[in-house]
């Protein structure tokens, strides 16, 4: 898998910055990760628009969605050069907003609202878990089957299986911790700082997603990340301990 950070922050970007939005790259598919704002055309940069074979949208929060009407104003100005045909699989949860509203009635997606199971597409495992957040809104855990060996991990995973998680947005519940149970490699919501988390926050802190990712020994890459945090600060309170990173937008991470 590869996987491309086409933005990181929330709930609003940085100068020259993105909101939250990833390009995953799996032997058998294409997957976009969320589309905030300022997304999309770094995703053009990356990969014709309407070569993306799934998106997944966390939730309905402008900072995971805004860009999705854009890809559809892109499509529609495909469609009338009779340069596309066909629909772009999107998987979401149902909401009452106008732009869930807008690309279900849509031409060019086809859209599956998401409930707590497994769902496949294209020979990869989707598996979707509702988080705790004041939106309803649900990460998501990627498997693909690969041609390695078949010894399993302390995790239950295979090694002829390769296994990502995006937990969206979630403060601590038990579907965080089953995202990061089952992945190699997880992408987590570090919006806050541990001083700034409480019980009812609607985020993980980046020490709390340390912290599971060290009890399941498993990479972690750090996003969401809000521009009001110093970058420094954000590094020393993840401390030493671990095998995580700080997104960085622009930059592909292989596995």
């Amino acid at each position: 898998m590869k996987l491309t950070v086409l933005g990181k922050y929330g709930p609003y970007p940085a100068v020259g910055g993105a909101t939250s939005g990833y390009l995953l790259e799996t032997e058998k598919a294409s997957f976009v990760l969320d589309m905030g704002s300022g997304v999309f055309s770094r995703l053009e940069g990356k990969i014709a628009p309407e070569k993306v074979d799934c998106i997944i949208i966390s939730h309905f929060h402008a900072d995971h969605c805004a860009d999705l009407p854009i890809l559809g104003y892109y499509l529609q100005r495909l469609d009338k050069s009779g340069k596309i045909n066909g629909k772009i699989k999107v998987f979401c949860p149902k909401s009452d907003c106008e732009i869930c509203s807008s690309i279900s009635r849509s031409k060019y997606f086809d859209v599956t609202f998401v409930e707590e199971k497994e769902y496949e597409f294209r020979g990869v495992k989707l598996r979707f878990f509702k988080t705790n957040h004041p939106e309803t809104c649900y990460g998501v855990n990627i498997t693909e089957t690969t041609n390695q060996s078949v010894a399993t991990d302390k995790n239950g995973i295979t090694g002829g299986e390769m296994s990502f998680s995006y937990t969206g947005d979630t403060n601590v519940c038990p579907a965080a911790e089953e995202l990061f149970k089952r992945a190699k490699v997880v992408l987590a919501d570090g919006g806050l700082l541990e001083r700034d988390r409480s019980e009812s926050s609607p985020h993980l802190s980046v020490e709390k997603c340390v912290e599971y990712s060290n009890k399941w020994g498993n990479k972690l890459i750090i996003s969401h990340i809000c521009p009001s945090y110093d970058s420094e600060e954000i590094i020393k309170c993840a401390g030493r301990k671990g095998e995580w990173t700080i997104a960085e937008e622009g930059k592909s991470y292989d596995f």
